[in-house]
């Protein structure tokens, strides 16, 4: 992916760790705006929030005003509450990835109660191959954890789940 040209999920303190070109102002909402470049999304909370990161994220990627992305999440519920996900790389790490948390004396590690993923938005840059795309994150990432990458990534799966729900019944 290269560089990080914005992190909509951070704040000032934390960009001291992603070190993103950009980060939203307090004022932005960055849910409503439009990102750009290489984003990287770590979004807190539960399934429900980090379930509308990853919508936006995948509708900015898909819309072209991003051009790659990772997003990092310990709401593993998502591999199953959003089946979009599928579409994409993922890396399931082999330890939980313990997080930093700011503190009055700095950063403290916090381990998360569940396991975490990555998923990634390859470039969308036309010069490398499909195969380079998924090969970039694989070299990148895998010595983290084990990636995934659906050999039907790409398909329409709103296609599938609208012939499922015709055909329920006869299948």
């Amino acid at each position: 992916m290269g560089s990080i040209d914005f992190d909509p999920t951070s704040d000032p303190v934390q960009q001291v760790l992603v070190d993103a070109v950009s980060v939203p102002s307090i004022e932005v909402n960055p849910i409503k705006e439009h990102w750009h470049g290489n984003v990287w999304v770590s979004p807190k909370g539960a399934v429900r929030e980090c379930r509308i990161w990853l919508n936006k994220t995948i509708n900015e990627y898909r819309n072209g005003y991003i051009k790659s992305f990772v997003y990092f999440s310990s709401a593993s519920e998502l591999l199953r509450a959003s089946p979009v996900i599928w579409d994409y790389p993922i890396c399931i790490p082999f330890k939980r990835v313990k997080q930093l948390r700011a503190t009055g004396n700095g950063f403290e590690p916090v381990s998360p109660s569940t396991w975490n993923f990555l998923v990634y938005g390859p470039p969308t840059d036309a010069t490398l191959t499909d195969i380079d795309k998924v090969s970039l994150f694989h070299n990148s990432f895998r010595d983290v954890g084990r990636i995934i990458y659906n050999e039907y990534a790409g398909d329409n799966w709103a296609t599938d789940l609208e012939f499922f729900e015709e055909n329920k019944g006869n299948l």
